[in-house]
């Protein structure tokens, strides 16, 4: 339904997907990085690392931002 100035009134349908996106690119850099490091790819797995942490701190920011209360 709309209101009379025409906008949406729906919420959207997955608030909480950048919140999962965040966390789950996390999970996969910490793991990615430990198997990195224990196979001797010490660059590899710096490089994996910096790239999850800046998109865990990016997304983090945002999500933040989002709570219900």
């Amino acid at each position: 339904m709309t209101t009379i100035d025409r906008t949406p009134n729906d919420l959207p349908r997955h608030p909480n997907l950048l919140a999962w996106v965040t966390i789950l690119t996390a999970l996969v850099s910490i793991v990615a990085v430990v198997i990195l490091a224990l196979t001797h790819h010490t660059e590899a797995a710096t490089a994996v690392g910096a790239l999850g942490g800046a998109v865990s701190t990016l997304g983090g920011s945002q999500v933040s931002l989002r709570t219900r209360r």
